[in-house]
């Protein structure tokens, strides 16, 4: 009992309120000049109205197919072509965000994910998304663009950091030695449904359920300190200070995970397995398990 009121004592004092930034402290910001605005909607979507000078991308320019099976991030050398064509340099405040579709959302996590372990770590994503940010400026139509900025080549260059986004083999080496949380939703979980693109039912043996939807209000919002800590230190059993692997169907979801678990509650060490279920799933020697 002493140490689980331990671990939820270390994990509120370390929740970094700037992962998530608010529609209002975003305002304050926009005219900061180091300020790069990501929207991760489609083209059409971004063209109809966005945050004034935010650029859209497309999460394809940070993945790429392998064996027509899974995607995994791109290589450092073209995720650092990425940033510098959208602008960002060593000193910018990159802010990410969708249109309140779950997969932009998951989009946003993912880009996050990828500028960090290629050495950028000044990010957040906007919580709420753009429906907050149309709530926070109902009254104000300046501060809804349907421009396209100009943008200048940024200079970042990219430090890979190891040991964070991990292959199978690895993923093989630790099943049951460390916790291993999956964000797919429930029923994909137990194998009462099946993911589309994964042949087989269930999840990584050991791995215990946690998906990524549950840390979010239906807006979009973060869920308070206390039910996340809750959720990951109470239900979950995580120790901020031990490994712990996150993975989905393929890629996005345990992003979502990672995310909030190293940016916002300041985890010491989760790994992320890229590829997940469309490679673990599809394979017949994996071990996995229903229920």
């Amino acid at each position: 009992m002493k140490l689980l009121l331990a671990l939820m004592l270390t994990a509120f004092s370390l929740f970094a309120q700037d992962a998530f930034i608010s529609s209002e402290t975003l305002t304050q910001k926009l005219h900061n000049k180091n300020l790069v605005l990501i929207d991760t909607t489609d083209a059409k979507t971004f063209a109809s109205g966005h945050i004034p000078d935010a650029i859209q991308v497309d999460i394809s320019a940070f993945r790429h197919w392998v064996d027509k099976t899974y995607l995994l991030m791109n290589s450092s050398k073209k995720i650092e072509q990425v940033a510098r064509k959208l602008g960002i340099n060593k000193n910018s405040y990159v802010v990410i965000y969708g249109h309140n579709k779950d997969k932009e959302l998951l989009k946003a996590s993912y880009i996050a994910l990828a500028l960090i372990v290629n050495g950028f770590n000044n990010i957040s994503i906007l919580n709420g998304g753009y429906g907050d940010w149309l709530y926070e400026h109902e009254e104000d139509k300046g501060m809804i663009s349907t421009q396209t900025k100009h943008v200048n080549m940024g200079n970042f260059t990219a430090k890979y950091i190891p040991n964070v986004v991990v292959g199978i083999d690895y993923v093989r080496a630790h099943v049951n030695k460390i916790p291993m949380i999956e964000a797919r939703p429930k029923p994909y979980y137990t194998g009462e449904k099946k993911s589309k693109g994964v042949r087989r039912l269930g999840h990584i043996t050991g791995a215990t359920s946690s998906n990524w939807r549950d840390k979010f209000n239906v807006d979009d919002t973060l869920k308070s300190d206390k039910k996340l800590n809750k959720i990951f230190i109470q239900e979950q059993k995580l120790d901020p200070s031990k490994e712990t692997l996150a993975y989905c169907t393929g890629g996005l979801e345990a992003s979502m995970n990672w995310y909030i678990l190293t940016q916002y509650m300041h985890f010491k060490d989760v790994k992320i397995y890229d590829a997940s279920m469309k490679q673990w799933g599809n394979l017949d020697d994996t071990p996995m398990q229903t229920k």
